[in-house]
């Protein structure tokens, strides 16, 4: 897999005349699941993909509701919720397993301020996805805990082993908000190792009843020495669903 520990990311923003800046701190010593911590490929063409989709609907989240705006799961270094958090001037919930945390907590508060400057906010915490449903420690102690569901949920590269799209379905279940304005976002590269467990996310996905509803794929610039394309995709519950929360 291609992955980067550079320190400083610069996502385009065609609409305004700057580029989004993400620091990110070094976190080569750390490790989880025996993968050392790094940016892979995926969370680049994600974070620069976020401006391009249609803004979600954040009304009624946040402070005074049930609802989070923005959660991402297995979030690694962070950039994709981060680059959301200001893109789309929402208080976003990082999440990672408790190794991958305090890097997650380094990275929320070296872009505090960006993120402040762009309406954005950014909080993170522990989240297994065999236990979705426990409640996430925020490691700044924040006391608007993560502990309910998300609007929009983000994942990217989040499947690479037999058990991910289970897994990955069962947290999106538990914290998925169910109405019609929620959306899970994705993005994952189309390796050939993986392209089964990729079919079997999309199988649970579409049976749990989800719907896809965008998608498309790109590819990262020369400098990542690779051409795998990768693919990004919107999903939200299928119409039926969501209107029967109504009756």
């Amino acid at each position: 897999m291609s992955s980067r520990t550079r320190l400083t990311f610069h996502i385009a923003l065609p609409t305004k005349p700057t580029k989004l800046t993400i620091q990110i701190t070094d976190p080569r010593s750390t490790t989880a699941n025996n993968l050392a911590l790094a940016t892979w490929g995926s969370s680049e063409i994600f974070a620069n993909q976020l401006q391009l989709l249609p803004v979600p609907d954040f009304t009624a989240t946040g402070p005074g509701t049930e609802i989070f705006p923005i959660l991402e799961l297995g979030a690694g270094t962070g950039l994709v919720g981060l680059s959301a958090a200001a893109i789309w001037c929402q208080r976003v919930c990082l999440t990672d397993l408790g190794p991958i945390v305090p890097n997650l907590e380094a990275n929320v508060q070296v872009n505090a301020d960006m993120l402040a400057g762009f309406g954005g906010s950014a909080v993170c915490g522990v989240l297994d996805w065999d236990v979705p449903d426990a409640r996430i420690l925020e490691c700044g102690g924040a006391n608007d805990g993560m502990m309910g569901r998300a609007r929009v949920i983000l994942a990217a590269d989040t499947v690479y082993s037999e058990e991910h799209p289970a897994l990955l379905t069962k947290a999106v279940m538990a914290r998925l908000e169910r109405g019609e304005r929620a959306r899970l976002v994705m993005c994952h590269p189309l390796r050939i190792g993986y392209l089964d467990h990729i079919r079997d996310l999309w199988a649970r996905l579409e049976e749990a009843g989800l719907v896809c509803v965008l998608e498309g794929r790109e590819s990262l610039d020369q400098s990542w020495e690779e051409d795998t394309p990768y693919e990004w995709c919107v999903w939200r519950w299928r119409e039926e669903l969501w209107q029967q929360q109504r009756v």
